[in-house]
């Protein structure tokens, strides 16, 4: 993990699901392979479940892509070991920024996230694909 990172992890599954969005916002790839546990899932809208393996791989291809990430927690609630994050974002590849609101729900054992789910508009990733293609929407 990056200094950065480190010196804002506790324990609390609130502190590992924003360092890890953290993670996400710097690039920071040992981060956020080492907050997961290794028989994590996720499920992702309009995917379903995926692996550990599978989400590294998508955060790698599409978000560390991007020129500039930010990540913004706009509120968050948590009970017991799970935490849901509400979270903004805008990250810029080239002449094209991708804008969503994302709802992602982290379970976290042992300072180690096992589960993800994330929501988000979709309407927002069919739009910047379509800007990508030079299409309109």
């Amino acid at each position: 993990m990056t200094d950065i990172v480190e010196k804002i992890v506790g324990d609390s599954p609130t502190e590992i699901a924003t360092a890890f969005l953290k993670a996400v916002e710097s690039g920071d790839e040992a981060t956020i392979d080492s907050l997961q546990a290794p028989d994590c899932t996720w499920w992702i809208l309009g995917r379903g479940i995926i692996s550990r393996a599978d989400y590294i791989a998508d955060v790698k291809s599409m978000l560390l892509t991007a020129e500039t990430r930010a990540v913004r927690i706009i509120g968050t609630i948590a009970e017991g070991d799970s935490v849901a994050l509400e979270i903004k974002s805008e990250m810029k590849f080239g002449e094209h920024v991708y804008r969503n609101d994302y709802h992602d729900i982290f379970v976290v054992r042992d300072g180690l996230i096992v589960h993800g789910r994330e929501y988000f508009d979709t309407a927002a990733v069919q739009a910047f694909q379509l800007s990508l293609s030079g299409a309109q929407a």
